[in-house]
């Protein structure tokens, strides 16, 4: 195989990459009219760069934060940070790939996860779920360095530190860092470390790492996690088994790139053995996570969210390709970029439908008319009072977009009161003032000081709710 055969796979792993950053940032940033519901709650926390929140840890706040200050733009910014977080997978797919075998079958691998649901959809609404898509990847890269070359201080240390950095995208991190302990034990060259400091100083930098929220967590009685058991509880979820058919389903589209390069010419290739130790790896690292997920709502009885599921199939395709154990053709390889390719154009030409024909009539929470709440949230708040609008409450997502659209972006108080915004007190309320705006008939609520003025606002668009607008001035 000559360098520019070696090449290839790279190249086409770097254009199909591009290819999706381009489709899935472009086309959904003009036909949006805000940001996603989970964009908007993550600019309503991001100005205040908070340590933790109510609901969950704040790395996912603060990178859209970033992303906004760095385009100055609440659409586009979030757009481009979820498919670059997808561009980062992607890479370390490929490079994992690479260090378990050769570059096309690197390549296949990698291709293949780009028929996956929660690699298209799901990152077109930047969140939780989304920033754990390169930071499992990357855990699982380092870890697979790390059986490589085990005496490595610098690999010890920076699995230490990303598995410390990676508790602030999402708690469920930790089950990657499970997975990798235990297996760490079981392989003869990584168990030999813990008869050294390395694996022990790995944990304290973790630890040192997600301090500040820990003590956080401990200060705030663990909140998020109150958070999390109420919304397993009460919101909607899956049973265990669905929970798992769901996880199947969502990774079907794989199967048409399988079929796109011929199941029957690609069994019938030339055979590859893997290594065993490698092959063992996979598995464990594919399947492990989902099933200790599956068996703890087993054994509980709850029910679990089917996105909670996103990034513990990462290295899927890679397991797909070294269990077929077949050598792989560069127009094989072609002809899957091809089916990924039309694959990713089909969901932006989806995101057009669904923006200019909304399914049952509901229009998508990016389909809000951002600029039109601000401006009316705004205009009743001038005809009450000459004082500038430096507060906003009410229903979160309503009131985050009433904020976004400003010139000058007030600050948001969560709900009708001051329970979830520690980053205000009543005497900014009583100071200020402040315009409430729900997207339902709301009662004048307590926090307003003075005589309130209530109104209703009807939006151009007969899809969209009648908006409840309270000014209550300083």
């Amino acid at each position: 195989m000559n360098m520019r055969e070696l090449s290839a796979p790279y190249k086409l792993i770097s254009a199909l990459i591009a290819f999706q950053c381009f489709i899935l940032v472009i086309i959904p940033y003009n036909f949006s009219n805000a940001p996603p519901l989970d964009v908007v709650e993550g600019l309503v926390w991001a100005p205040h760069w908070l340590i933790g929140t109510y609901k969950h840890p704040p790395l996912p706040a603060w990178l859209i934060e970033i992303s906004v200050l760095l385009t100055q733009n609440v659409i586009l910014g979030p757009y481009l940070l979820g498919q670059l977080c997808v561009a980062l997978t992607y890479w370390f797919i490929y490079r994992l790939g690479r260090l378990l075998m050769d570059p096309i079958r690197a390549a296949a691998g990698t291709i293949l996860m780009m028929g996956a649901y929660y690699f298209t959809v799901p990152t077109l609404e930047f969140n939780h779920n989304v920033i754990q898509l390169p930071l499992w990847s990357a855990g699982i890269l380092l870890y697979a360095h790390l059986r490589q070359k085990p005496r490595s201080w610098v690999l010890w240390l920076a699995l230490g530190a990303l598995g410390g950095f990676g508790l602030y995208g999402k708690y469920t991190f930790a089950i990657l860092l499970i997975v990798l302990f235990f297996f760490s034990l079981f392989e003869q060259q990584t168990r030999a470390m813990y008869m050294t400091a390395r694996p022990y100083v790995s944990i304290a930098l973790a630890l040192v790492i997600f301090s500040p929220h820990l003590i956080w967590l401990i200060q705030n009685n663990f909140e998020p996690f109150a958070y999390a058991l109420e919304r397993g509880a009460t919101g909607p979820t899956s049973a265990p088994l669905v929970f798992l058919a769901t996880q199947l389903a969502d990774h079907l589209p794989m199967l048409l790139i399988l079929a796109s390069v011929g199941l029957r010419g690609l069994l019938n290739a030339e055979r590859v053995q893997a290594p065993r130790d490698d092959v063992i790896f996979l598995r464990v690292i594919v399947f492990s996570p989902i099933l200790l997920v599956f068996t703890f709502f087993l054994v509980s009885g709850s029910s679990a969210k089917d996105m909670w599921a996103m990034p513990m199939f990462n290295p899927l395709g890679l397991w797909i390709v070294m269990e077929l154990g077949r050598k792989w053709s560069m127009p094989q390889l072609n002809r899957a970029m091809i089916a990924a390719l039309v694959l990713i154009f089909l969901i932006g030409i989806g995101f057009i439908v669904q923006a200019l024909y909304p399914f049952r009539g509901k229009p998508s929470r990016s389909n809000w008319p951002m600029v039109e709440i601000a401006t009316a949230v705004d205009k009743a708040w001038r005809e009450r009072t000459d004082q500038p609008l430096k507060i906003i409450g009410g229903t979160p997502f309503v009131a985050g977009l009433a904020a976004l659209g400003q010139t000058m972006r007030p600050y948001v108080m969560i709900g009708a009161d001051l329970n979830h915004s520690p980053w205000l007190r009543e005497a900014d309320i009583e100071k200020h003032g402040i315009a409430f705006i729900f997207d339902h008939d709301e009662a004048i609520p307590a926090l307003c000081y003075k005589t309130p003025f209530k109104t209703v606002i009807s939006l151009r668009d007969p899809l969209m709710p009648t908006l409840t607008a309270i000014i209550c001035p300083p």
